[in-house]
C-alpha cells in the first residue's frame, strides 16, 4: 500500500467525526441561506464566522493561497469557484458549496489537524427537470461510491460504482479531478478517480480501516472536458454546460463506512 496513505488509529476515529459533524453543520447553516440576490461572498462570511463560532478552523483559507473559507461554484463552474461580491445568484441557478473545517487536538503528544470535507449542489429558486436530474444523479453517484468503502475492497470498486450511473445517464465525467484522502495537511493519497479506466494506467490500492477517504463526483450536462479560470482557481466547463457536484468525508472502520459529513436524518 503506498506509504503516504494516512492511516488513524482508533483513539483519533472521535476528533475525525467532529471535524466531519461541523463540516455537515456548517454546509447546513450556509445553503440554508442561498437564496436570490444573496452575493457569494456573503456565503463565504457565514461560512467562515460559524466555523470561528464552534473553536474550528476554515480549512480552504489560505490553503495553497486560497483566498476564502468556501468554495462557491455557480452553474457551468465545476470546482474551486472564489466568493466575490459580483457574484449575485439568480433565480434558476445551481451553486456547488464545498466546505472544509479542521478540528486541532492533540494526540500522542503531537497536535493534530482533523479535517471535514463536504460538498453539495443546490439549487437557486426552481430549476428545470433535466438539472434537477443532474443533481440528484450525481448525489446518487455519490452513495453508490461509499457502498464501496469497505476493507477487502478497493478504490477502483468505488470509481467503478460512481460511473456506473453517470455512464448511464450519458453525463460528462470530470477526470482530471476527483475524491481524495485526507491526512494531517488535507489532501493525501489515495486519488479517487470517478472513472475506473484511470486504473488501466495506475496502480489499485487496497481499502483498508483507518482511511479518511472523500469521495467526489462530478457530472456535467455536456462533455467532460474542463479548463482553469485566470484566477488559476476556478474550473468551468469548457462547453459551459452546467456541472454538479457532491462529496462526503468516510472514514472507513471495521464495521463498515462511517459518513463522518453526514448529520443524522438527513
Amino acid at each position: 500500500m503506498n506509504s503516504s496513505i494516512t492511516i488513524y488509529e482508533k483513539d483519533q476515529f472521535e476528533p475525525i467525526k467532529k471535524a466531519g459533524l461541523l463540516a455537515a453543520k456548517a454546509l447546513q447553516t450556509i445553503g440554508e441561506a442561498v437564496k436570490v440576490g444573496i452575493s457569494t461572498w456573503e456565503l463565504d462570511k457565514i461560512a467562515e464566522d460559524w466555523i470561528r463560532s464552534q473553536g474550528a478552523i476554515p480549512t480552504f483559507k489560505g490553503y495553497l493561497g486560497f483566498p476564502a473559507s468556501l468554495c462557491t461554484s455557480v452553474n457551468h463552474e465545476v470546482v474551486h469557484g472564489i466568493p466575490s461580491k459580483q457574484k449575485i445568484l439568480k433565480e434558476g441557478d445551481i451553486i456547488s458549496l464545498d466546505i472544509g473545517v479542521t478540528v486541532k487536538e492533540k494526540f500522542n503528544g503531537k497536535e493534530w489537524g482533523y479535517i471535514g470535507d463536504h460538498a453539495i449542489t443546490l439549487p437557486v429558486g426552481s430549476i428545470n427537470p433535466q438539472v434537477l436530474k443532474l443533481l440528484d444523479d450525481t448525489r446518487t453517484s455519490l452513495y453508490k461510491g461509499i457502498e464501496s468503502c469497505k476493507k477487502g475492497k478497493t478504490i477502483k470498486d468505488i470509481s467503478t460504482a460512481v460511473f456506473k450511473v453517470a455512464n448511464k445517464e450519458k453525463y460528462g465525467i470530470v477526470r482530471f479531478f476527483g475524491g481524495h484522502g485526507i491526512g494531517p495537511e488535507y489532501h493525501s493519497e489515495p486519488f479517487i478517480p470517478n472513472w475506473p479506466e484511470y486504473f488501466e494506467h495506475h496502480e489499485d490500492t487496497e481499502i483498508k480501516p483507518g482511511m479518511l477517504l472523500c469521495i467526489e463526483p462530478m457530472f456535467n450536462l455536456g462533455a467532460d472536458d474542463v479548463r482553469k479560470l485566470k484566477d488559476d482557481w476556478t474550473i468551468v466547463t469548457a462547453d459551459h454546460k452546467l456541472s454538479a457536484h457532491f462529496e462526503h468525508t468516510i472514514l472507513i472502520t471495521d464495521n463498515g463506512p462511517y459518513i463522518t459529513t453526514k448529520i443524522d436524518g438527513v
